[in-house]
């Protein structure tokens, strides 16, 4: 029998990895993940390359280029591709819909693999995933119906939200939940969850070996020519704020321009846009308030991995640098650099907390500032954000800050810049 572990976010990819490489290396297992970013295709190819799948499964959920794709480029720039084209690919995706109404989930994830190679399903008795996404929901279930219900199903560590109880919710039974800092979950004294959640191991710098692995499946350059150094020399990542992009797309400007008909054709995705257009405004807001009283530092901006390139446009109104290797999880930076003499901003980001939760032996104390009291202040409620951040300051008290105002935002954030200055002198 086999491990499956089901991956939506490069993260999860990591943390598969490290179980694989530490837990699990006399087991054999195989990994499934989607077409969610630019290069994953090139990502599974370099995953087959070190062996420590069997299989690697990449499922193609690409946005279908059919006829709202077609109406959406037309408005937006006026340059679209053949209708008769946008035509074919909306009929292919209705028959593959009917088809898996049909043939049922096995049918609808295996038509879809890339590689076209077949899971099968009843070979695995572990799977490890996030119910996050229906594919991920579908697929474990497949499997555990496939096994008679003897395969056990774990919850993998994704940052942040795997730490709320909402991810309790599951369209499947949880067997056990695997984190870096287990006490810091809301849940850990609740409903004996304290002996359901196993520590995954910590990632350890001095750690070589690892740290080649995952600078191959990341494509990890140390510079923008893509020339490698050796990976036991740190790249020093000094005197920088760093400001942590998350995924929030702006308001598209082709709805602008919509007339009446497709504004109704295009009722709910104007509905979504409209509501994260809200956060990506106010994060914007907090991101010129760093660059513009940075008192001359240097100000660099980390794109979310799945953020479109687009996204550095708006950054680079202001002042700034956009870090290198775009599509690369931060985590991967971290195991590769030090950070002497930083300020880190964000507004709810992971890759902060997974510096302090998923390493080891790290070399500074990065001070770091969390803005989503003062950006989702009235646009939702933040209440497990709250608990497990108030829970990660109070682990790490003198580092890590959660402003509620923007004048207090201000204030810490000046304080930290006279901090800086004073080291650099």
């Amino acid at each position: 029998m086999k491990i499956l572990f089901i991956c939506l976010t490069d993260f999860q990819i990591l943390n598969a990895l490290n179980l694989k490489a530490n837990n699990f290396s006399e087991r054999q297992a195989d990994i499934f993940f989607v077409t969610n970013k630019e290069g994953n295709d090139k990502l599974a190819e370099r995953l087959i390359k070190t062996g420590i799948f069997e299989n690697v499964y990449l499922f193609d959920n690409a946005k279908i280029k059919g006829l709202h794709y077609f109406f959406r480029t037309l408005t937006e720039n006026g340059k679209t591709g053949s209708f008769i084209e946008a035509c074919l690919n909306s009929l292919r995706e209705f028959l593959y819909k009917i088809k898996s109404l049909i043939y049922g989930h096995s049918y609808q994830i295996n038509e879809k693999l890339v590689n076209k190679n077949n899971i099968d399903f009843k070979i695995y008795d572990e799977i490890f995933c996030l119910d996050k996404r229906k594919i991920v929901a579908d697929l474990a279930n497949i499997v555990l119906k496939a096994s008679a219900n003897k395969c056990k199903i774990n919850l993998m560590d994704e940052g942040t939200s795997t730490y709320w109880r909402s991810i309790l919710e599951t369209r499947f039974p949880i067997d056990y939940i695997y984190l870096y800092q287990p006490e810091l979950a809301n849940y850990y004294v609740e409903d004996n969850w304290k002996e359901r959640i196993k520590t995954i191991p910590a990632i350890d710098w001095r750690d070589q070996e690892f740290r080649n692995l995952i600078n191959t499946v990341f494509s990890f350059s140390f510079n923008e020519n893509g020339d490698k150094k050796s990976t036991e020399e740190l790249i020093e990542f000094a005197n920088k704020i760093i400001f942590f992009d998350q995924n929030w797309d702006p308001m598209p400007k082709y709805f602008d321009r919509l007339p009446l008909f497709l504004r109704l054709l295009l009722h709910n995705p104007y509905k979504k846009h409209k509501k994260e257009s809200r956060f990506y405004d106010a994060k914007m807001d907090m991101f010129r308030i760093v660059a513009n009283n940075s008192s001359g530092n240097d100000v660099v901006v980390k794109l979310h991995p799945r953020s479109p390139d687009e996204f550095a446009e708006d950054y680079l109104v202001s002042k700034c640098t956009m870090s290198e290797n775009l599509k690369i999880p931060w985590e991967v930076f971290m195991d590769n650099c030090s950070f002497k003499n930083n300020i880190w901003v964000t507004v709810s980001s992971t890759a902060l907390c997974t510096y302090k939760m998923a390493f080891k032996n790290r070399l500074e104390d990065v001070p770091m500032i969390f803005l989503y009291k003062i950006v989702y202040k009235d646009k939702m409620d933040f209440q497990e954000d709250d608990e497990f951040f108030r829970g990660f300051q109070n682990k790490y008290p003198q580092s890590v800050f959660l402003p509620e105002t923007v004048e207090e935002f201000k204030r810490i954030y000046e304080k930290l810049i006279v901090e800086m200055n004073s080291k650099k002198a």
